[in-house]
């Protein structure tokens, strides 16, 4: 299946713009096959894409004829005369001060320093140095932690566990009702021995207030018997006052106290 690959837009020729319109023209150039092509016919093409000012700056590099037809040359030469000499301590220091800012994904934190990264002259080493500032400026202070434990770890399986931490924490807060707010889909839920339902803000039942309060049952006092013809000591009828032994020793009792005041 052919489909054609347009080109990309004509450039705009302020220096910072640069960097991203030549790897967007790169693009360009293997997908449509150009780079299968003659080599003038590249540096054509490229200066057709660039636009009318290109003409002008390419006559400035005063190439010879030879020169003129590679496309390697004359794409080294745009470069030159494009890339701004950046301070290099300068860009470093941007580097090492880029940390995960809040809200920034795993994914979008390293892109920022693969960007910074550019114009540091780090060479061999930036991977390495990727890998180091992704380690310790991440948010998450227990996977930063847990990163610095392994002596064998590289960018690519640093990014691998930072990603994957980040997409289980995600899933957590959805389970656990977060501040992603979907949380409060999963409020109510069916257990498999009944249906169970949970509320978050459960009512208080109307009906409540009308059901019957029970009462304890008093406690029964040991009161006497008031009842006519029964005996006031033990309580028994008929009343028979002399055989009634709690009303003797009541009676008893009565006279000890009695003896007692007198002395």
């Amino acid at each position: 299946m052919s489909f054609t690959v347009k080109a990309p837009d004509k450039f705009s020729y302020k220096a910072e713009e640069w960097p991203q319109w030549i790897r967007r023209f790169e693009r360009y150039r293997l997908a449509s096959d150009l780079a299968e092509k003659e080599s003038p016919v590249q540096v054509n093409t490229l200066i057709y894409c660039l636009g009318e000012k290109s003409e002008d700056i390419l006559a400035s590099f005063r190439l010879s004829a030879e020169d003129s037809g590679k496309y390697d040359v004359v794409k080294k030469k745009f470069d030159d005369y494009f890339v701004i000499r950046k301070n290099v301590i300068f860009e470093r220091a941007k580097f090492n001060c880029r940390g995960q800012e809040e809200g920034e994904t795993v994914d979008e934190f390293v892109t920022a320093l693969n960007k910074l990264a550019e114009h540091c002259n780090y060479g061999t080493l930036v991977e390495e140095m990727i890998r180091d500032r992704l380690v310790v400026d991440l948010r998450d202070a227990k996977l930063s932690e847990k990163l610095q434990l392994d002596s064998e770890l590289t960018l690519e399986k640093a990014v691998n566990q930072a990603c994957q931490s980040e997409a289980v924490n995600k899933q957590q807060n959805i389970l656990r009702g977060g501040p992603s707010g979907e949380g409060s889909k999963l409020i109510s839920w069916r257990v498999k021995t009944g249906n169970y339902r949970r509320k978050e803000n459960p009512k208080p039942n109307p009906d409540y207030k009308n059901k019957v309060k029970y009462k304890a049952n008093p406690v029964r006092q040991n009161t006497p018997n008031t009842t006519p013809n029964c005996c006031q000591g033990c309580g028994k009828s008929p009343a028979i006052p002399e055989t009634c032994v709690k009303r003797e020793m009541q009676s008893a009792i009565n006279r000890v106290i009695s003896l007692l005041c007198v002395f």
